[in-house]
């Protein structure tokens, strides 16, 4: 338990926590690089393919084509803020349909 304590101490005066935040912009899409790293990462999201977005044991991930990857755990954010951020790993998940115009 005491480990647990001095970790937690640490990372409270280590590490900013804004940088962990998730944030879309238009079409944007910016967050923490490593699921333990506050390094923050933007990703284009009309570079995303849904076979580069994953979802395993309340962690995310999304890569684009040039490799950039946000990943982190849902946990670290508030209920309503999980839910929307399920909702556009969902849509980030599902191929998109191509428009026939003919």
């Amino acid at each position: 338990m005491f480990i647990v304590v001095i970790r937690a101490a640490f990372w409270a005066c280590a590490v900013n926590i804004r940088s962990f935040d998730v944030n879309v912009d238009g079409r944007t899409l910016s967050g923490p690089s490593l699921i333990f790293s506050p390094q923050s990462v933007s990703i284009d999201l009309d570079d995303v393919d849904p076979e580069f977005v994953s979802e395993w044991m309340g962690v995310f991930s999304v890569h684009d084509s040039a490799g950039n990857e946000i990943m982190a755990h849902y946990r670290y954010y508030m209920p309503e803020d999980r839910v929307i951020l399920r909702g556009l790993i969902e849509r980030l998940r599902t191929p998109r349909q191509t428009e026939f115009v003919g």
